[in-house]
């Protein structure tokens, strides 16, 4: 349950993250100010340290199967991404 919580929450600030990316850099690289590159190293950092705690994760919890740790990450993604959703529809639609 533990490394299904972790991984889910893991999924969840990448998935933001990435929303928050994808809206606020769709410009070219020479119309960015410089706080448009101060969030680009955050969220640099933040992918990064995703990758990083989501392979410490795997290595966490060794009592756990490797197919099993491997379904438990898919189905996490799949909640966080349905999470992700219901929280954005509700963000936009107030």
């Amino acid at each position: 349950m533990n490394f299904f919580l972790y991984n889910c929450f893991l999924h969840f600030i990448f998935q933001l993250t990435y929303f928050y990316a994808n809206d606020h850099f769709r410009k070219p690289i020479s119309d960015f100010s410089h706080s448009d590159l101060v969030r680009a190293v955050i969220l640099l950092m933040a992918v990064l340290s995703y990758f990083k705690l989501t392979g410490d994760l795997f290595g966490r919890f060794k009592e756990v199967s490797t197919k099993l740790k491997v379904v438990i990450t898919i189905l996490a993604f799949v909640v966080s991404a349905f999470m992700v959703g219901f929280l954005l529809a509700v963000y936009f639609e107030g």
